[in-house]
């Protein structure tokens, strides 16, 4: 695997030359140690990674908490089945509803053919399909990426009328049962920068990538997401005294993502 850096404004004066990292996937390269190591794949460059602030639920300590029993009860009207993307049929049915989806929850980001390259396989392998249990209509799609150790909830889409079933929780909550049941160590759930992001952090076992490291600390989470300093995180000397023990070199001894040059 190869990692890229792709420059973005710096400031001189305060000494900050950022750079987004990137990461190639090439032959045999593990799946399971590109997540680990606090990559997510482009949806739209096949191969090509980017490291961000993303959660995940180690499901060695996932159990089913009061909340994920009361969203079971409510949505207990769906069912659904797990299908390669390879012998999903996408049509325009499926479409409509996901663009739908799209423009009414998601403020129109994704264009027709953006969805539809979602689905093609090329990124992600698998697609949880939703159902009523009564008449079989389809009312969501959950696309994923299953390896051997984990799964990527990737993408979600539903049909919004089932908003008041609780549907959207239950989808994620699904994928996370199931990972469990069929002996995932993780579950991805994407990125988390913003307060209305914080619904992925409902489980028992969740943990977040903060740039060097797996936290379970969700109070660590909830200040990055306030946090307004410009200065870099592992210089702040108010993060690092609220949790690292004011500790700098501490966190360049014991953690970080080893590479070989």
């Amino acid at each position: 695997m190869k990692l890229f850096f792709s420059e973005f404004k710096a400031s001189y004066h305060k000494y900050h030359f950022p750079y987004q990292v990137w990461l190639l996937r090439e032959g045999e390269d593990s799946w399971d140690e590109i997540y680990n190591a606090g990559f997510l794949p482009m949806r739209n460059i096949p191969g090509v990674f980017y490291l961000s602030r993303n959660v995940r639920v180690n499901l060695a300590n996932f159990e089913l908490s009061s909340e994920n029993r009361r969203i079971l009860n409510k949505s207990e009207s769906f069912e659904s089945r797990l299908v390669p993307l390879n012998e999903f049929d996408y049509n325009p049915k499926v479409q409509k509803l996901c663009k739908d989806y799209a423009n009414e929850r998601l403020g129109g980001i994704f264009t027709s053919a953006s969805i539809k390259s979602i689905f093609s396989g090329k990124v992600y392998s698998h697609v949880f399909v939703f159902n009523k249990k009564e008449n079989k209509q389809e009312a969501g799609y959950a696309v994923v990426n299953v390896t051997n150790k984990i799964v990527h909830y990737a993408h979600s889409f539903y049909d919004i009328s089932f908003l008041p079933e609780n549907l959207g929780a239950r989808m994620m909550l699904e994928a996370v049962v199931w990972a469990k049941e069929n002996s995932r160590n993780y579950v991805c759930l994407g990125t988390c920068y913003e307060k209305s992001s914080l619904y992925k952090t409902e489980y028992k076992g969740v943990e977040f990538f903060n740039g060097f490291g797996w936290s379970n600390n969700l109070d660590e989470l909830k200040y990055l997401i306030k946090r307004e300093n410009e200065q870099y995180l592992i210089k702040d000397q108010e993060y690092l005294e609220k949790f690292h023990e004011n500790d700098f070199h501490r966190i360049l001894n014991n953690n970080g993502v080893r590479v070989k040059i």
